[in-house]
């Protein structure tokens, strides 16, 4: 391989942003040119330290979890045989995104269709539909954000919501943490700034992803509240974050960034805590689904 970026026609992009890499963080930065597209337009990668960089951008500290997932979860590129059983080179992650390990039951469909099987996403606008129906007057509520993770978790029955390894990392079944663990992990983020708790809970979190289905959607999500939580375009609502349906739109379905994206701050902070609020709304939604 060779360590100069590709130059990809249109057609070529075109599958990668749209078939392969089904994050719209990584997709938009792909489809517009700020992450660089290495190897081979069939097998994908790109540098961990340019994801890094594009999630530090305004002076914060998010590309520190945008790159712990793609060395983790995107570790792996086709092989001789086509499957993903090839270690990507050091400093590098695959864009293959469907059928990695990052991919998982319970997703929202609107870029992604069985998380099983490699090349699988395509956008589905029925699927963002669904997202753009939970919006009042062009905004949508974190809660209501976790209330979509619910439905979507119920609707497929192939999910893994809080299972017993979950339960045992957070000392609480799905139950107890809405009704005390949930709460309190909330209100001990509030109230603190030291690194220790925050690093602690984001290991917990991290290792979590990829066992349970309401973890990761929660921290999918939580990657996007964090990324525009200083937007000028965000806003409170009885006391948590709205995003601009706006903002969501872009680089959903246009693949385009928000004006004045690379000037705000997006922090490991702020994706810590917008995905434990996730988990939470998600789980009492999820228990009310169920019962």
């Amino acid at each position: 391989m060779t360590e100069d970026a590709l130059v990809l026609g249109p057609e070529e992009l075109s599958k990668i942003v749209v078939q392969k890499a089904t994050c719209p963080f990584v997709g938009t930065a792909v489809a517009t040119g700020h992450l660089p597209v290495h190897n081979e337009a069939t097998n994908p990668l790109a540098r961990i330290e340019d994801v890094r960089r594009l999630g530090n951008t305004g002076g914060g500290d998010l590309g520190e979890v945008l790159a712990f997932f793609a060395a983790g979860n995107h570790a792996w590129m086709r092989g001789p045989e086509g499957r993903l059983d090839q270690k990507a080179p050091g400093g590098f992650f695959s864009l293959e995104l469907p059928g990695s390990q990052g991919s998982h039951a319970g997703h929202s469909g609107i870029l992604e269709g069985d998380p099983r099987e490699l090349d699988s996403g395509r956008l589905s606008l029925a699927d963002f539909e669904r997202l753009r129906g939970l919006a009042v007057d062009g905004f949508i509520r974190r809660s209501d954000v976790g209330k979509f993770i619910a439905g979507n978790l119920h609707n497929d029955p192939k999910s893994k919501v809080f299972g017993t390894s979950v339960a045992k990392l957070l000392a609480a079944d799905l139950g107890q943490f809405v009704t005390s663990a949930g709460s309190e992990l909330l209100t001990r983020l509030r109230g603190s700034a030291g690194e220790s708790l925050h690093r602690e809970l984001e290991e917990k979190l991290t290792a979590l992803t990829g066992e349970d289905n309401l973890v990761g959607s929660s921290g999918e999500f939580g990657l996007l509240f964090a990324f525009l939580a200083n937007s000028p375009r965000t806003k409170r609502w009885a006391g948590e974050p709205a995003l601009s349906l706006e903002d969501i739109e872009w680089m959903f379905v246009r693949k385009r960034f928000p004006e004045g994206c690379e000037s705000w701050r997006k922090t490991r902070a702020d994706w810590l805590a917008n995905t434990a609020a996730l988990m939470l709304s998600a789980a009492k939604a999820y228990l009310a689904l169920r019962d």
